[in-house]
């Protein structure tokens, strides 16, 4: 169990932290390289902004599922935080409960999509479809595995049953 947990982890972190710190690494020197080469060369490279685009898109679905990963979307909570926390949990579960399912019938939609614009090339960087519209379906499966552990919590948490919460260190700290 123990080992299951390190391995979902590591494959949490991958996909979650280290890919977009890559691509947003990416994102910076294409935009970088980009402004020099159409200002100062006077000779824009079409495949560093198209590059520039799809990381962007990559980075924003990624970031986003860390974001609920570690609880740290934007909410509107000033009616929210007036709550106990019993309500709160079930206010999460609610939510997490109909975005969840609102996933799933999107899931299987976009999987489909994007296997079926394999034969559909970007216009500069001429690779398949696939694999920028790839991001989509990802980010659908991390949600539903994190809005699922939050919802299998808030359960335990409203029924009275003792909840470790194990805190994981962010990133970003």
């Amino acid at each position: 169990m123990k080992n299951s947990k390190l391995t979902l982890k590591k494959i949490y972190d991958f996909l979650e932290v280290h890919l977009p710190s890559y691509i947003f690494i990416l994102l910076i020197i294409t935009i970088g390289v980009g402004v020099f080469s159409r200002y100062v060369l006077n000779h824009p490279i079409p495949q560093l902004f198209e590059l520039s685009i799809y990381s962007f898109v990559w980075v924003i679905y990624l970031g986003a599922a860390m974001a609920k990963r570690y609880d740290k979307h934007i909410r509107f909570d000033i009616l929210y935080r007036k709550y106990s926390e019993k309500t709160r949990h079930v206010v999460d579960m609610v939510f997490d409960i109909i975005t969840s399912v609102a996933f799933i019938l999107l899931l299987i939609p976009s999987v489909r999509y994007t296997i079926m614009n394999y034969s559909i090339k970007a216009s500069a960087l001429r690779i398949p479809w696939t694999y920028l519209l790839m991001c989509f379906p990802i980010f659908i499966i991390l949600m539903l595995f994190h809005m699922i552990t939050s919802i299998i919590f808030s359960i335990k948490y409203i029924s009275g049953k003792e909840v470790r919460i194990e805190e994981e260190v962010l990133p970003w700290q």
